[in-house]
């Protein structure tokens, strides 16, 4: 017979560390060719709780999201190397179901037909503002992982 074991308080893992903590917060991708506008959408983010993994390029986006299985990736259209659109294209190929939200430099309403032809839960143009991306973000994202 064996015996029986029990996990005493000294092997359990802490509940209230900064660990657990991290591990409790959503986490985003966030690939924005432009380093100043990736600051500014990363830290206000970072404010509101948010894990935020900045990459500089699509290829970049779509390993972090492998590793990572965020919440929501953040995609800027015009990325260096690969555009947005494209990345969105792939990254949804090989994660089906991942949250992608698309940043245009251009009015939203121009380009929403294409951004639902590549997969993208949202799309956010630049004149729309943080607020607008923060709203696209816990909108369609948010609820899916619920």
């Amino acid at each position: 017979m064996s015996p029986k074991v029990t996990e005493t308080p000294e092997a359990l893992p802490p509940q209230n560390t900064p660990a657990a903590a991290e591990r409790a917060r959503p986490r985003m991708v966030l690939a924005h060719g432009e380093p100043a506008q990736a600051g500014l959408i990363s830290r206000h983010f970072r404010r509101l709780g948010w894990e935020v993994h900045v990459a500089p390029s699509g290829p970049q986006a779509r390993q972090l999201t492998l590793q990572l299985a965020p919440v929501a990736v953040v995609l800027h259209t015009d990325l260096p190397g690969e555009s947005g659109w494209l990345t969105c294209d792939k990254l949804l190929r090989q994660s089906p179901g991942q949250k992608v939200i698309l940043l245009t430099p251009l009015p939203a309403h121009e380009r929403g037909a294409f951004a639902a032809f590549v997969g993208a839960a949202g799309l956010v143009g630049a004149a729309d503002g943080i607020h607008a991306l923060v709203d696209e973000v816990y909108g369609p994202a948010l609820a899916a992982a619920g």
